[in-house]
Order: C-alpha cells, then structure tokens, then sequence
C-alpha cells in the first residue's frame, strides 16, 4: 500500500508537465483529485494539461468543476474562456473572459488584450468593451 497524498501526485503531475510527458501529468493530477476531489489547483493543471494538448472539451469539464469548487478563481474562468474561443463558442468565451476581468481587472484585460487566442473576437464590440473596462 504506497502513502502517496494528493499532494504527491499533484507535485508528480508538475514534474511530467514540465519534462513533456501531459499523459503522464494528467493521470498524476487524476490520482490527486481521486485522494481529494475538492483539490482545486489539480483541475487547473489537468484542464492546463488537457488544454496544452488541444483537447479543450476536456480542459473546459476540469475548469468548470475549479469553478463550481471556488467560483471567485479568476484563472479557472480565464483558461475557460481561453479554451471556448478555440472552439469557436465566442457568447460562452466572452462571458466566461467577462467574469475573470471582473474578479481581476488589471491582469486579465491586459492578458486578454495580448492573447492570440482571442484574435476572432477582436472586433466585437463586447470584447472591446471587457478589456477597456
């Protein structure tokens, strides 16, 4: 019987992402929200992981569930946002981009504003609107 800890497996999930290995991350993140599913900074890093890969659907479910844990998680809502322009869901990605400014302004407009990801939405007024709130 091994005494990892979610803590373990989350620090496990950090060194795979950072030697390239985001399946090996991901299941290191999973085990960690396994042992403690309110661990909130472990769905980020799996839905970042998942993300990173171009799997936004699966990035969006674990984002969704950081911010059903803590809804005032301004980055939770910034990577949903982020992951919702990629997939073309441009009401979804400016409401879910309209909330991160909300709880942090400074660094998310200007985040926004500098975003490639974002590049469709430029032209719309509610995005130009969000960022020079």
């Amino acid at each position: 019987m091994t005494s990892d800890t979610a803590e373990t497996f989350y620090q496990k999930g950090i060194q795979h992402d950072e030697q390239g290995k985001p399946q090996a991350a991901i299941a290191s993140y999973s085990q960690a929200i396994a042992l403690q599913p309110d661990y909130t900074e472990a769905w980020i890093r799996r839905g970042l992981t998942w993300m990173l890969l171009n799997q936004f659907e699966p990035a969006i479910g674990n984002f969704n569930q950081a911010v059903a844990l803590q809804p005032d998680f301004d980055l939770a809502w910034y990577l949903k946002a982020c992951c919702h322009a990629q997939l073309k869901a441009d009401d979804i990605a400016l409401l879910a981009l309209g909330k991160a400014i909300h709880l942090n302004p400074e660094q998310w407009s200007t985040m926004a504003s500098q975003e490639p990801g974002f590049d469709q939405l430029r032209t719309d007024p509610r995005f130009q609107e969000l960022i020079t709130q």
